[in-house]
């Protein structure tokens, strides 16, 4: 068996390796935020895409680590789309401008109130708290408001903490509006 310090510097040695593909991933996320610009089209989460993905994938995945591969390749396409999302608002606002309309994002406040309602599968909420997290913020309150009845969709209202004046929480809400149904910014607390 290997000490433990031989395992770690292979751990290491893993770790610049799976670094540089990741920044190679990211560089063609950004092909493909390129390719949608010129488009004109904004739609980055396609659920089906990713099922497909996840499908191929983890085929072949041993069954014992299968749900951990799948959810680390599950973060990689969340952490794309966002830096799709946050490509597309920095070069297109105008087309998301409709997401603030008539909400005062412009003056500094301290939450924002948001209704949505996403597809009731797993990672449903956890997928939200993760993507606040990842753009620098904290959930201040999560509340479930609704089952559809087919059991399809279920409805949330949230208050997360920050600025929507700061142009990383106004991505945040491009990326959650573009991934959810029926999306709405309440009010802007201060």
């Amino acid at each position: 068996t290997m000490r433990l310090e031989e395992i770690r510097a292979k751990i290491d040695t893993l770790d610049e390796e799976i670094k540089a593909l990741l920044l190679e991933r990211l560089a063609c996320s950004r092909e493909v935020a390129s390719a949608k610009a010129e488009q004109g089209e904004t739609q980055i989460y396609r659920a089906d895409r990713e099922e497909a993905i996840l499908e191929r994938l983890g085929g072949e995945v041993p069954e014992e680590i299968r749900r951990e591969y799948l959810a680390i390749v599950r973060k990689i396409m969340e952490t794309s789309r966002m830096y799709q999302y946050g490509l597309l608002y920095d070069w297109m606002p105008e087309r998301f401008q409709a997401l603030f309309a008539g909400v005062p994002y412009e003056i500094p406040g301290q939450r924002v109130k948001l209704l949505l309602t996403r597809p009731n599968r797993p990672n449903a909420m956890s997928s939200i708290l993760s993507m606040v997290g990842d753009y620098g913020y904290n959930m201040e309150k999560m509340e479930l408001l609704s089952y559809s009845e087919d059991r399809e969709s279920v409805r949330f209202l949230l208050t997360v903490r920050g600025d929507l004046s700061e142009r990383h929480m106004q991505k945040l809400m491009v990326q959650l509006a573009g991934e959810s149904q029926d999306f709405c910014i309440m009010e802007v607390l201060r």
